[in-house]
C-alpha cells in the first residue's frame, strides 16, 4: 500500500481518538439523555481531531483525488454499490444491533437536522477511512497484494467491533462480519487509488441515504 509515514505519536494520539470516544457515549448521554444527539457529538469530534491532527494525510489524499479523477470516481461508484449490498446485509442478515440515527430526535430537533446528518453521514465515513488509513500507514506485510487487502481489513474490523464492546459472541460475529467487509472494501479502494476519498464519498452518500429514508 502507498505509504504517507505518519508519525508515531499522531498514530497512537489518533487511533486513541476514534476507538475510545465512543466508550464515553453512555457517561456523555446522562447529561443530553439522547444517544442520537450523544454520538451526532462524538461523531463530529472525532472527524475534527483526526482532520486537525493529520490535515497534511487528508490534503494529500484529496489531491491523488483530484489528479486521478477518472479511477477515483469510477471505485467511487463501485464503493457505493457494494456499501449498499452490505448496508442490506447489515440491516436485513446480519443485524448487529448496532447504534442508529432515531427518527423521532431528528423530527423534533428540527433546528439540529444538519447538524445530525452530516455527523452521522459525512463525519462518520470520514472518520472511519482516516483512521484506516493511520492504522495501515505503518503496517507493512511481506505478502501478495490480496493478503495485503484482507489482512488489513481483517486486522482494522476486528478492532472497530472490539472497541464496540458487543455485548454477546453472537453479536460479536455480526459486527464482525460488517466492519471486515467495510474494512476489506476501504483496503481495496485505497489500494487501487491510493487514496481515502473514494472510499470516504462512497461511504457518506450511502449513509447520507439511510438518513433520507428514516425522514420519509
Amino acid at each position: 500500500m502507498n505509504k504517507t509515514t505518519i508519525s508515531i505519536p499522531k498514530i497512537l494520539i489518533s487511533l486513541i481518538v476514534y476507538f475510545a470516544l465512543p466508550l464515553s457515549a453512555a457517561w456523555l448521554n446522562q447529561f443530553v439523555d439522547s444517544m442520537t444527539i450523544t454520538h451526532t457529538m462524538i461523531y463530529s469530534a472525532t472527524a475534527l481531531i483526526l482532520i486537525s491532527l493529520n490535515w497534511e494525510v487528508f490534503s494529500l489524499h484529496l489531491q491523488r483525488f483530484a489528479k486521478n479523477m477518472k479511477d477515483c470516481l469510477l471505485f467511487t461508484l463501485i464503493c457505493f454499490i457494494v456499501i449498499i449490498l452490505l448496508q442490506l446485509a447489515y440491516h436485513f442478515l446480519l443485524r448487529p444491533d448496532n447504534t442508529i440515527l432515531e427518527r423521532e430526535i431528528l423530527l423534533h430537533y428540527t433546528f439540529f437536522i444538519p447538524a445530525m446528518v452530516l455527523a452521522y453521514s459525512v463525519c462518520y465515513a470520514v472518520s472511519f477511512t482516516l483512521a484506516f488509513k493511520i492504522f495501515v500507514d505503518r503496517i507493512h506485510l511481506q505478502v501478495n497484494e490480496s493478503m495485503t487487502i484482507l489482512i488489513s481489513g481483517f486486522l482494522f474490523g476486528f478492532l472497530c467491533t472490539v472497541s464496540l464492546l458487543p455485548s454477546t459472541f453472537d453479536q460479536f460475529l455480526r459486527l464482525f462480519g460488517y466492519f471486515f467487509l467495510t474494512s476489506t472494501l476501504a483496503s481495496y479502494a485505497y489500494n487501487q487509488t491510493h487514496s481515502i476519498i473514494p472510499m470516504t464519498l462512497a461511504y457518506s452518500l450511502v449513509l447520507l441515504g439511510n438518513i433520507l429514508l428514516i425522514l420519509i
